[in-house]
């Protein structure tokens, strides 16, 4: 699949989402965040909060293409970048939990990916004006990372638990991996 503009980009996370939930396949988890993250993104470019939406359009384009491209290859002949290998590879692993088929998946796509449709965003020197957007972005996943923690521990009573003992030091633990 090929995304043209951020919103082919939620549709096709959407369809992964849905398709993972048919089959019972847990490449769904990190689609589901993805996904959400994307709508949030799309939400502050119609909103003006970017200093150049057009830009973070093409920027979550790219992104998105990358997971895309990532999965396909996966699916296809178990390839693709080594980092998404390793994370898909654990799909079928009963003793891996949700939130380390989340945090392998963002690992994969913010430490490969993200560079990637950054330098072609913006290449050499204009790198440096996604500064301010970044930063937002960061506020985003932020805010989005506590609402699927909230979530997953509805359906985990352990990460619950932890979440209650540990009280916030797992999310600042989180947020400095992401920043």
């Amino acid at each position: 699949m090929a995304a043209e503009n951020i919103d082919d980009v939620v549709d096709g996370l959407a369809g992964i989402v849905r398709e993972a939930g048919r089959a019972g396949d847990r490449v769904g988890y990190f689609a589901a965040l993805y996904r959400q993250v994307t709508v949030e993104v799309r939400t502050a470019i119609h909103g003006g909060l970017f200093e150049d939406g057009a830009r973070m359009d093409r920027f979550d384009t790219f992104f998105g293409n990358r997971h895309f491209d990532a999965y396909d290859a996966w699916r296809r002949d178990q390839s693709g970048p080594r980092c998404w290998r390793e994370a898909f590879g654990l799909l079928d692993d009963a003793d891996t939990v949700i939130v380390q088929h989340l945090i392998l998946g963002v690992n994969a796509h913010i430490n490969l990916d993200l560079a990637i449709a950054a330098a072609r965003t913006s290449p050499g020197e204009a790198i440096h004006a996604l500064r301010h957007d970044f930063l937002l972005i960061n506020d985003i996943l932020g805010r989005v990372v506590l609402a699927v923690q909230d979530s997953v521990g509805a359906l985990s009573s352990l990460l619950s638990l932890l979440d209650q003992v540990a009280a916030r030091a797992d999310e600042r633990i989180l947020d400095f991996s992401m920043v």
